[in-house]
């Protein structure tokens, strides 16, 4: 068992004395990063070279680069010559002898290949809960296809989403499936954990990224449950009059004043308008602006436009935000990294944390929840390769 790596916790945290063994791909590591967050000890096992994961994403710190940051923070480094034995290992088997957790994130036949295949731990270790990720999980007729973040997000069905509608499909930023997966691999692996508490049994719990891009889809499935219409890529451009992005003076900002063509927001637009004087907006009480099909025309949506960039233009974001919520309107503005960090309600909740990588702080987003009495949040540090080997084994000796 160990203890958390936080130094001013009034309790213990949630996952205090759990033992996480990370034998992960890019496309799970995430989870060991969560369940650091909640105090477990997550020691990442890396060969003595290091894993090239290392180097994955811009910018870098160092030699470090800013994905391997955001999912290896707070972890241990322990250095196994013969990783890549899995169960053949002896130094991987006692390792994993005193963990409750084991974490990988491959498909059958390389999970085979490394002699991690799920059954063999299962008899080897009964007590492990075996959380493993993979493209399209552990059976069925594509457990073993070749897959990468732009495959199973087409296979999940969210590029049919994503794009303007006459166009290709456009991928979203980073590696959305390995999020999406890791957060339902992290969430089945706390169940298992439970019951392994009470029976002190473990299970595999097999996710497939590919499943959790189709839980994922945003409201596509209450569309067709609740109106029969299948959504599909619908570009940038507004779809109904007081809805979508206007340029203001410093920057950007989204604005919901519609929805499904009903106009939610109307009364407090109009209010809005006329606290500021903007010229003709009385014409928007009109009936027709009532009506849900002419406000979805494109004649409603550029007239609207007129009108409220008059508003826009000369305010700044933080201006139109505060009128915005004065007046009972869904106002949003669009926040560029350096907006978020100096984000008053962001701030005031401490969201963001320092970490150090090779005796350099950098700033790394924390996690969106608190637990009362736990100062819950990413380790203090970003370990070197092998940082951890000398006193993890040395405890196993002593145990």
């Amino acid at each position: 068992m160990c203890e958390s790596h936080f130094e001013n916790t009034i309790s213990r945290l949630p996952l205090a004395g759990v033992r996480v063994v990370d034998l992960s791909t890019p496309l799970g590591s995430y989870v060991g990063r969560l369940y650091s967050d909640l105090g477990a000890e997550v020691v990442r096992v890396e060969p003595a070279e290091g894993l090239a994961d290392r180097r994955r994403g811009a910018p870098t710190v160092g030699d470090v680069g800013a994905e391997w940051v955001f999912h290896n923070v707070g972890k241990k480094s322990v250095v196994i010559d013969d990783v890549d034995a899995g169960l053949d290992s002896p130094t991987v088997v006692d390792l994993l002898r005193s963990a409750q957790i084991l974490l990988t994130s491959e498909g059958p036949e390389s999970l085979r290949g490394r002699g991690l295949e799920p059954d063999t731990v299962a008899e080897v270790l009964p007590h492990l809960v075996h959380i493993n990720i993979s493209p399209y999980g552990l059976d069925g007729p594509w457990t073993d296809r070749p897959a990468d973040d732009l495959t199973i997000l087409a296979a999940g069905g969210l590029l049919a989403l994503a794009g303007d509608p006459d166009r290709a499909p456009v991928r979203p930023a980073e590696c959305q499936s390995a999020v999406a997966a890791s957060l339902h691999g992290a969430i089945g692996g706390l169940i298992a954990l439970l019951a392994q508490e009470g029976d002190h049994v473990g299970q595999t719990v097999d996710v497939s990224a590919q499943e959790a891009v189709a839980h994922s889809l945003e409201n596509a499935i209450q569309y067709y449950d609740l109106e029969g219409s299948v959504r599909t890529r619908a570009g940038s451009a507004p779809k109904e009059a007081g809805t979508g992005l206007f340029a203001c003076a410093d920057g950007w900002l989204y604005v919901v004043g519609g929805l499904g063509g009903y106009p939610l927001g109307w009364a407090g637009i109009i209010d809005w308008f006329d606290e500021c004087g903007v010229e003709g907006a009385d014409a928007l009480r009109a009936d027709r602006w009532q009506d849900r099909l002419w406000r979805r025309t494109p004649e409603a949506i550029t007239e609207f436009r007129t009108y409220f960039e008059q508003l826009t233009v000369s305010r700044t974001k933080e201006e139109l935000y505060e009128a915005g919520q004065r007046h009972g309107v869904s106002v949003a503005p669009v926040s560029m990294p350096q907006d978020l960090l100096d984000n008053p309600q962001l701030v005031a909740r401490n969201y963001f944390r320092s970490a150090t990588i090779d005796g350099i702080d950098v700033t790394i987003p924390g996690p969106p929840y608190r637990f009362d009495g736990a100062n819950i949040g990413p380790g203090p540090a970003v370990a070197g390769i092998a940082e951890h080997t000398e006193a993890v084994f040395t405890a196993l000796a002593a145990d």
